[in-house]
Protein backbone atom coordinates (compact mmCIF):
# COMPACT_ATOMS: atom_id res chain seq x y z
CA UNK A 1 0.00 0.00 0.00
CA UNK A 2 1.35 3.44 -0.99
CA UNK A 3 1.65 6.29 1.47
CA UNK A 4 -0.24 9.51 0.77
CA UNK A 5 3.01 11.42 0.26
CA UNK A 6 4.10 8.97 -2.44
CA UNK A 7 0.76 9.24 -4.22
CA UNK A 8 0.90 13.04 -4.16
CA UNK A 9 4.47 12.98 -5.48
CA UNK A 10 3.41 10.78 -8.40
CA UNK A 11 0.46 13.07 -9.16
CA UNK A 12 2.79 16.09 -9.01
CA UNK A 13 5.00 14.54 -11.69
CA UNK A 14 2.04 14.25 -14.07
CA UNK A 15 -0.11 17.31 -13.36
CA UNK A 16 1.07 20.95 -13.21
CA UNK A 17 -1.66 22.05 -10.78
CA UNK A 18 -0.86 19.16 -8.43
CA UNK A 19 2.84 19.95 -8.73
CA UNK A 20 2.28 23.56 -7.63
CA UNK A 21 0.04 22.45 -4.77
CA UNK A 22 2.47 19.72 -3.69
CA UNK A 23 5.51 22.01 -3.76
CA UNK A 24 3.73 24.89 -2.01
CA UNK A 25 2.49 22.68 0.79
CA UNK A 26 5.57 20.57 1.39
CA UNK A 27 8.09 23.39 1.01
CA UNK A 28 6.33 25.25 3.83
CA UNK A 29 6.33 22.09 5.97
CA UNK A 30 10.03 21.37 5.43
CA UNK A 31 11.25 24.97 5.48
CA UNK A 32 12.21 25.03 9.16
CA UNK A 33 14.14 21.76 8.80
CA UNK A 34 16.07 23.21 5.87
CA UNK A 35 16.94 26.68 7.23
CA UNK A 36 16.77 26.18 11.00
CA UNK A 37 14.55 27.56 13.71
CA UNK A 38 16.16 31.03 14.12
CA UNK A 39 15.65 31.83 10.44
CA UNK A 40 12.22 30.25 10.36
CA UNK A 41 11.01 32.75 12.97
CA UNK A 42 11.81 35.61 10.58
CA UNK A 43 11.40 34.10 7.10
CA UNK A 44 8.48 32.34 5.40
CA UNK A 45 7.78 30.65 2.07
CA UNK A 46 5.09 32.88 0.55
CA UNK A 47 4.65 31.55 -2.98
CA UNK A 48 5.68 28.96 -5.54
CA UNK A 49 5.14 29.84 -9.19
CA UNK A 50 6.75 28.70 -12.46
CA UNK A 51 9.52 26.81 -10.67
CA UNK A 52 10.41 29.78 -8.47
CA UNK A 53 9.95 29.67 -4.71
CA UNK A 54 9.56 33.06 -3.02
CA UNK A 55 10.77 33.57 0.56
CA UNK A 56 10.09 36.74 2.52
CA UNK A 57 12.01 37.82 5.62
CA UNK A 58 11.06 40.53 8.08
CA UNK A 59 14.58 41.98 8.21
CA UNK A 60 17.19 42.72 5.53
CA UNK A 61 19.83 40.98 7.66
CA UNK A 62 18.07 37.63 7.17
CA UNK A 63 17.62 38.30 3.45
CA UNK A 64 21.35 38.93 3.06
CA UNK A 65 22.29 35.86 5.09
CA UNK A 66 19.91 33.50 3.28
CA UNK A 67 21.03 34.75 -0.14
CA UNK A 68 24.41 33.14 0.53
CA UNK A 69 22.63 29.78 0.86
CA UNK A 70 20.08 30.04 -1.98
CA UNK A 71 21.41 27.07 -3.93
CA UNK A 72 21.74 24.94 -0.83
CA UNK A 73 18.13 25.77 0.16
CA UNK A 74 16.93 24.90 -3.36
CA UNK A 75 18.78 21.59 -3.32
CA UNK A 76 17.58 20.56 0.12
CA UNK A 77 13.95 21.44 -0.62
CA UNK A 78 14.07 19.52 -3.92
CA UNK A 79 15.58 16.53 -2.08
CA UNK A 80 12.78 16.62 0.50
CA UNK A 81 10.13 16.94 -2.21
CA UNK A 82 11.54 13.99 -4.11
CA UNK A 83 11.16 15.82 -7.43
CA UNK A 84 13.14 18.55 -9.17
CA UNK A 85 10.50 21.27 -8.97
CA UNK A 86 12.29 24.30 -7.57
CA UNK A 87 14.50 25.89 -10.20
CA UNK A 88 15.16 29.18 -8.45
CA UNK A 89 14.91 30.68 -4.96
CA UNK A 90 14.04 34.37 -4.56
CA UNK A 91 14.57 35.86 -1.13
CA UNK A 92 13.27 39.35 -0.39
CA UNK A 93 12.35 41.63 2.47
CA UNK A 94 8.71 41.64 3.45
CA UNK A 95 7.01 44.87 2.48
CA UNK A 96 5.21 46.81 5.14
CA UNK A 97 1.72 48.13 4.58
CA UNK A 98 1.53 51.90 4.86
CA UNK A 99 -1.65 53.15 6.51
CA UNK A 100 -3.48 49.95 5.69
CA UNK A 101 -2.58 50.08 1.97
Amino acid sequence: MQRLGEILRELAKKNLFMKDLYVSTLSREHFEDVIGKPFNEHCKVVKFEDGIIYIECDDQLFVTELNFFREKIRGKLNDRLGIYAIKKVVIRKKRRAINGL
